[in-house]
């Protein structure tokens, strides 16, 4: 009887006395959530039109801003070069925030598949970036 309790005791000590290693020196990311793309979320840009994109956007401290960028995507041809970047910081000091835009898709835009990328930079210094399909016509 004395071995089991000291065993008991011993575990009780040990697990006590044994904490969790945190790794703090990479910080927590945002997430996203919710991600909306075109009209009825159909992942479809026109030229010259409205652009509908939501998104629900979590910090893991606060949010620094969000960003999305239309990016060419390496394995297609296109008629010429292009890409479109937008950085909303109205979000800035949130710890949470449902991103709706509308936005209108350049005129000088080229046709094609592309890559629509959300990016949530957090105060503390972390980020989340997340890569969607995006076809724009004319």
């Amino acid at each position: 009887m004395k071995t089991t309790k000291l065993i008991l005791a011993s575990l009780f000590a040990a697990i006590a006395f044994t904490s969790c290693s945190n790794d703090d020196s990479e910080p927590a990311i945002p997430s996203i959530d919710k991600i909306e793309l075109g009209l009825n979320n159909s992942e479809t840009a026109t030229i010259g039109a409205d652009f509908h994109f939501n998104a629900e956007v979590t910090a893991a401290d606060k949010i620094k801003n969000v960003q999305v960028k239309i990016v060419q995507k390496s394995t297609e041809t296109y008629s010429k070069t292009w890409s479109h970047e937008i950085t909303w910081t109205q979000y800035a000091d949130s710890k949470n925030a449902t991103v709706h835009k509308h936005f209108d898709i350049p005129e000088d835009a080229a046709e094609g598949k592309y890559d629509f990328i959300i990016i949530v930079n957090d105060q503390n210094g972390s980020k989340l970036e997340v890569t969607r399909n995006l076809t724009i016509v004319n």
